[in-house]
């Protein structure tokens, strides 16, 4: 297991590194410059190379790319171009309504996905109807998800507040958004593996000893779910902590999506930086703690492992 945890974080660590370097070499390959964004609209070109020397523009690109790993190695992830402010606490700010989103809608997910994909297994006159229900949400872009709700929830019925903010209420036509669109996933891996369980030979001992469906279900059937939704919902999760932009610009919250949307704007690239460094650790940290919990859950996964 030592073993184990420590090739994960090696290999966690390297593709950390991968992701940093390839983002930074892309900025250099997006039009515009970052100088224009910060000076007057017709900047001399003195005042243009004062910029460039004061933010370290002026340098290679490899040069640049050293300075920050070394930075980043000692903690720090820099000073915004355009806010003037460190780019860890402008993160650190958006983190908690980053994570709330995150959690409700996993949550979300959950709560709608697991009784649609419980009925799809058991009764096949509702399958066909859930099945052309979970076609029509994969078809829909997320964004058209979250309009729809803004529009009916928030503008027509006037249940909900369509204003933006970190409130709970402000949270759950956002959340509902990322569970409508989740749902048809979760509800596939569940029914597949429900069908998977309830033609097993235990189960059909099981049956053959008398116990009630109820019990056979939760005792026998849902534990055999449960690893695969544990692993679909902290790879969620991990997914949601970098930003969701579009969920994030329809609703106004305050999270690392619009944070980094807004700096890609103005080519404020230390934030840009910064908020791809946050979400690819985030990825890689809970990816990791998923698997270790699966393997925990499901001892079929420890196989092979010393």
């Amino acid at each position: 297991m030592a073993r184990f945890i420590g090739a994960r974080a090696f290999q966690g660590l390297v593709t950390l590194l991968g992701l940093v370097v390839l983002a930074f070499l892309v900025q250099f390959v997006i039009p515009g410059d970052p100088v224009r964004m910060l000076a007057p609209r017709t900047p001399t070109e003195e005042v243009a190379q004062r910029i460039r020397a004061q933010l370290g523009l002026d340098r290679p690109w490899w040069e640049q790319l050293g300075r920050y790993l070394t930075r980043i190695a000692q903690g720090d992830l820099g000073e915004s171009y355009v806010r003037r402010q460190p780019v860890a606490r402008l993160i650190l700010g958006r983190l908690p309504a980053t994570a709330a989103l995150a959690l409700a809608g996993v949550l979300a997910e959950i709560l709608l996905g697991f009784p649609v994909g419980v009925a799809m297994a058991l009764s096949p006159h509702l399958r066909r109807w859930l099945s052309g229900l979970n076609l029509v949400l994969l078809s829909l872009p997320t964004f058209v998800i979250g309009l729809s709700l803004l529009l009916a929830m928030g503008f027509w019925l006037r249940l909900l507040p369509t204003t933006g903010g970190t409130g709970l209420r402000e949270l759950i036509l956002p959340a509902l958004t990322l569970g409508l669109a989740g749902t048809p996933w979760y509800a596939g891996v569940i029914r597949d593996r429900l069908e998977e369980s309830l033609g097993s030979s235990y189960i059909r001992m099981a049956v053959a000893k008398g116990l009630p469906n109820r019990w056979i279900l939760v005792r026998h059937c849902f534990p055999h779910v449960l690893p695969a939704v544990v692993t679909m919902a902290g790879m969620d999760f991990s997914a949601y902590l970098s930003g969701v932009v579009v969920v994030e610009t329809i609703f106004g919250w305050p999270g690392i999506g619009s944070l980094a949307v807004q700096a890609m704007q103005t080519l404020d690239r230390p934030v840009v930086m910064g908020t791809v460094l946050v979400g690819g650790a985030a990825v890689i940290l809970l990816n990791g703690v998923v698997d270790m919990l699966r393997m925990f859950l499901d001892p079929r996964a420890r196989e092979g492992i010393g």
